[in-house]
């Protein structure tokens, strides 16, 4: 078994992110009459900010455990998937820059109406990865052109995984 946690400076910059929205769409609301519509806008705007920072923190209080017989995200909202019910895997990368440096990956799990998805800023998210594959493979899932092409980015193959 092993525990899997996004580190606080991996998640500090989503924190001052929540903050810096937060604090920009709420001093309108609070300093300023605004027209109806404006102010529903920077409303919205304020409920998007509070729920980024709801989740931020929910991922810093969900540690991840991942056993022989599955995943789990055991936090405030507790998601558990078995290796032998896994439905579908993909690996995906999102770049910040247009030549496609400066992203991060994420990987998404299915098993029947659950889901899990997790960043490659988790601790140990190599090794997750890793085993995830193993049971696709074991499960004859098909993976993505996009999920096979992310893996060798990891320096990961199916080839590997099927030994």
């Amino acid at each position: 078994m092993t525990q899997h946690r996004y580190p606080i400076a991996a998640l500090a910059r989503d924190y001052a992110s929540a903050v810096v929205g937060v604090a920009l769409a709420a001093a309108p609301l609070i300093l300023i009459p605004l027209n109806p519509y404006v102010a529903a806008g920077f409303a919205l705007l304020l409920l998007l900010f509070l729920t980024f920072g709801l989740r931020t923190l929910q991922r810093q209080l969900s540690p991840l455990v991942m056993t022989e017989s599955g995943i789990a995200s055991t936090g405030l909202v507790a998601v558990e998937i078995p290796w032998t019910g896994l439905d579908d895997v993909r690996l995906a990368y999102f770049s910040t820059r247009r030549d496609g440096a400066g992203g991060w990956m994420q990987l998404a799990l299915r098993a029947g109406r659950r889901r899990l998805r997790l960043d490659s800023r988790i601790e140990g998210f190599a090794a997750i990865v890793e085993r995830a594959i193993r049971a696709a493979v074991l499960r004859h899932l098909t993976l993505s052109a996009t999920t096979m092409a992310n893996l060798a980015a990891l320096g990961l193959t199916v080839a590997e995984m099927e030994r």
